[in-house]
């Protein structure tokens, strides 16, 4: 198999809309995989309310691409809606955790490099406070140009985000962290509320690497010394000579506390889909075999952020 094309259609399909030039390649929603949680946290329909962010410009929905992780969330008993409006202090009323993936500042904002932030400062403002007062936020940020878009947002969640494509570029494989190698870290959402629940390896399907600015934010998914960043002139333009930096140690999963409210940012979002691309409709996502234990850190995470799981 030729793992670069592949690799590049994922990234591309994983990014833009799909187009009938690209159709064989694009990738569409997984409808035979289905997560069975064994041990709900809360009984049908009476857990926290979990909003997923629609608001700006996000290619992942509840009926699209991120249909089958907010199933899942709900055979866990939480209660799924969605966020459609800018983020304010009655828009935030009610939720336990919010989530927030590929985040835009415009619809066409994909194909553009210079990015401005898909968030107002008033956006960020009230989203911070929310998270002080006890809320619970998971991000994902994905590739380039994602990273722009997120990255005042980061800032005040205190992280730096690399710009880039984080990749091994000689295999082009996904990226697995596992305890084995030390690259996924011990943590609450790691372990889970027991044996059953615990998580030895994740995958991720390229996205980028983000760095701690701030003591407070804890490593759970770290970068192994194969790990380049690489930092294209042009979207997309991925070659020998692209220019490459090292993130070997670099995270691409973080969690820390902030107040009495909970933060985890994943530098990835195919992590949370279930999906079959490529020319031979290889599947990515929850649904692969190195990303068989996806579904148990998803659910372990949001559990986290809810507090069904203790601080540490």
């Amino acid at each position: 198999m030729d793992l670069k094309f592949f690799a590049l259609s994922i990234l591309i399909g994983l990014l833009l809309v799909p187009s009938d030039a690209i159709a064989q390649r694009d990738p569409v929603e997984d409808t035979a995989f289905k997560v069975i949680v064994k041990n709900p946290a809360y009984p049908e329909g009476k857990g926290p309310l979990v909003l997923l962010d629609e608001a700006h410009h996000n290619i992942h929905s509840l009926v699209g691409f991120y249909r089958p992780f907010g199933d899942m969330l709900r055979f866990d008993g939480y209660r799924v809606g969605t966020l459609r409006k800018r983020i304010n202090s009655a828009a935030l009323k009610g939720a336990s955790v919010v989530v927030i993936s590929n985040a835009l500042p415009a619809p066409t904002a994909e194909a553009s490099d210079t990015l401005g932030s898909a968030f107002s400062r008033a956006e960020i403002d009230s989203l911070i406070r929310w998270i002080r007062k006890g809320g619970g936020l998971l991000l994902f940020v994905d590739h380039r140009p994602f990273p722009k878009a997120a990255a005042e947002l980061g800032k005040r969640l205190g992280v730096e985000m690399l710009d880039g494509y984080a990749l091994d570029y000689e295999v082009w494989d996904p990226i697995v962290f596992s305890r084995t190698n030390g690259t996924l870290r011990p943590h609450a959402i790691t372990n889970g509320r027991g044996p059953d629940e615990r998580v030895d390896s994740v995958a991720t399907f390229y996205g980028h690497a983000m760095r701690a600015t701030d003591p407070a934010v804890r490593p759970i998914m770290v970068f192994g010394p194969e790990i380049e960043s690489m930092q294209p002139k042009r979207l997309w333009e991925i070659g020998d000579d692209t220019p490459r930096i090292p993130v070997g140690g670099w995270l691409q999963g973080a969690a820390r506390e902030l107040g009495r409210g909970r933060v985890v940012i994943y530098g990835e979002a195919g992590m949370a889909v279930a999906q079959r691309a490529g020319p031979r409709s290889q599947p990515v996502g929850m649904n692969t075999a190195v990303g068989e234990q996806n579904a148990q850190m998803l659910i372990n995470t949001v559990r986290w952020l809810s507090k069904v799981l203790p601080e540490k």
